[in-house]
């Protein structure tokens, strides 16, 4: 790591990057969850570009700092993705091996649910992320398969997951009350053979 910032990197960032640094963070926003990630993505990408250790090969820099934010957002979506053993493992023996009759019909409803959010995504971004992930196809079989690009199936593939959060987001809260409400009603129904 370099104990000092190099001058010409900082002149050559004011230069070729701070220009458009509104319309990169505009863009940010559009796919981040949260406006604050945006921020922490362009903190991310000027550190990136300062400890660089040459930027003379860039011809292009508003390509080049989206193609940083786009790995950047990239290694995000992996790293929120990968499960700890240890926490899933406690709980493993805390769980009954049998879920609840109650459990079932919640699971069967939420997957209905969630078939139906995945069945409003426009089409060629639904075949995608069915084919990536609810059938567990490679990036490279889905691209043969659908008879596109590799990049189209990354592209379609973090719109549709962008897409489903927004949904999820705007409709969840709605939704889990009223599977908590079915969930009740369940149980208020049940009363005990006197």
């Amino acid at each position: 790591m370099q104990s000092t910032i190099d001058q010409d990197r900082v002149a050559w960032v004011s230069a070729h990057v701070i220009p458009f640094e509104a319309e990169m963070r505009a863009r940010l926003r559009r796919l981040c969850r949260h406006p604050a990630e945006a921020d922490d993505l362009m903190q991310d990408i000027y550190f990136r570009l300062l400890q660089a250790e040459s930027v003379e090969h860039v011809r292009e820099p508003r390509a080049f700092v989206m193609q940083i934010a786009k790995n950047l957002i990239i290694d995000r979506a992996r790293r929120d993705a990968v499960v700890h053993i240890e926490p899933a493992a406690a709980i493993e023996h805390i769980a009954d091996a049998e879920p609840s009759p109650e459990r079932v019909a919640m699971a069967r409803a939420e997957l209905k649910w969630v078939l139906g959010l995945i069945g409003e995504l426009p089409d060629r971004c639904r075949q995608v992320f069915r084919a990536r992930r609810i059938y567990g196809m490679s990036q490279n079989e889905t691209a043969q398969c659908l008879r596109v690009t590799e990049n189209v199936v990354e592209k379609e593939t973090m719109r549709g997951l962008k897409l489903l959060s927004d949904m999820i987001a705007r409709v969840g809260v709605d939704q889990a009350e009223q599977l908590q409400q079915t969930r009740q009603g369940a149980a208020a129904d049940k009363k005990p053979y006197v």
